[in-house]
């Protein structure tokens, strides 16, 4: 049994790790609402709530946040479709197949979790800018595609591998070949392990922001944490209220899916864990 001052202990540690989490987006949104032309500390409330910064940075030609937002729904989406799909279908050959060099090839995947994200950016735009790539969707879309795979090979195969044996041979017993048990069969129950993890590689990609400043540079096709680098320059760097109003845009898309779908996208990830 869990004494009472052990669970007191519990909730002050919790209460303090949430408060340290969301201090900065409370006080990035109080100085939000102030207009850009008032003096601004911490968390004091706006004396007067004005919508005047974030005008000011929705309306900013050079950092282009309505385009950015944009750019960055397609570059997420397409990511998001590509690597899940994918990832279901290798999570399944690892997990319920055993195959010539299976054994050699799954850790070539997760490779790409234990190798340095950024040691991979460099050598990526050399290679791209030998194929004309840069500066195109495809300089975003590949690598983030290339990324994300390592994480949800590893993560549905983690699934795949507990899924109940009986129901894999049920479907064999019934003339079910693989394709139609995995899609028909063992699909339709893994619904919350593809949901967390869709959701994981949607806030990664979003946040990318290394390979945005990287690989793109015309404007047209700027990625929104690009953007929001251009609102910490010399001439945006003094305004805070105009700066985080740019944050609080481009943040908001991921907090209105994350608050909407947030108790599932708490049991998924639990789900998935246990069952790795």
């Amino acid at each position: 049994m869990v004494s009472r001052r052990s669970q007191t202990m519990s909730y002050v540690v919790l209460l303090l790790f949430a408060a340290f989490a969301i201090y900065p987006f409370i006080s990035t949104t109080l100085v939000a609402f102030n207009a850009p032309d008032v003096a601004v500390s911490g968390l004091a409330i706006p004396r007067e709530w004005s919508l005047d910064s974030f005008i000011s940075a929705w309306n900013n030609p050079d950092a282009g946040i309505g385009r950015s937002l944009l750019n960055s729904i397609l570059l997420s989406v397409s990511v998001v479709v590509v690597s899940v799909f994918f990832s279901i279908l290798t999570g399944y050959a690892f997990g319920t197949m055993r195959f010539f060099g299976s054994k050699l090839l799954f850790p070539l995947f997760i490779l790409g979790l234990i190798v340095p994200y950024e040691a991979t950016v460099i050598p990526l735009y050399y290679q791209f800018r030998t194929l004309n790539l840069t500066d195109t969707y495809w300089s975003m879309i590949l690598p983030c595609i290339g990324g994300s795979m390592a994480f949800g090979t590893f993560w549905m195969t983690s699934f795949f591998k507990s899924f109940p044996k009986e129901l894999l041979e049920a479907a064999r017993t019934d003339g079910s070949n693989r394709w139609h048990t995995l899609w028909r069969v063992i699909v339709p129950t893994a619904a919350s392990p593809i949901f967390a993890l869709a959701t994981i590689l949607f806030i990664w990609t979003w946040n990318n922001l290394l390979l945005a400043v990287v690989m793109i540079t015309q404007p047209e096709l700027r990625m929104v944490p690009a953007a929001l680098n251009y609102f910490v320059g010399l001439q945006y760097g003094s305004n805070y209220q105009i700066t985080c109003a740019a944050a609080i845009m481009v943040a908001l898309p991921v907090m209105i899916i994350y608050y909407v779908l947030q108790r599932r996208y708490g049991a998924d990830v639990l789900a998935g864990s246990l069952k790795g």
